[in-house]
């Protein structure tokens, strides 16, 4: 599921989707985090910022995400993940990689 809204000040696109949304083991990347300041701090601090590469390990009750960052593993309830907006990264030897760059 995509997200439906421009949210040009948090930097999401109409193209992205949320954490709670993605597929699973697919690499990811953070293109906005909309939520407040005491809890966007505590992303900050886990490494979770606008342009981190993800994957969403796994799917728990309630709309929970575990999501792996390099060799960490963060998990995510359902809410944070829904404010968590991505887009699927676009590696260099990827076949969706864009030619000219």
């Amino acid at each position: 599921m995509t997200s439906v809204c421009d949210n040009t000040h948090t930097g999401a696109r109409t193209t992205d989707t949320t954490v709670e949304h993605c597929p699973l083991h697919v690499d990811m990347v953070i293109t906005a985090i909309d939520i407040d300041e005491r809890h966007r701090f505590r992303m900050l601090e886990l490494g979770l910022r606008r342009g981190t590469v993800i994957r969403v390990t796994q799917r728990s009750n309630f709309h929970g995400r575990v999501v792996a960052k390099g060799t960490e593993r963060i998990a995510l309830d359902g809410q944070t993940a829904a404010h968590i907006h991505v887009r699927r990264a676009e590696h260099p030897a990827s076949p969706t990689a864009p030619a000219n760059r």
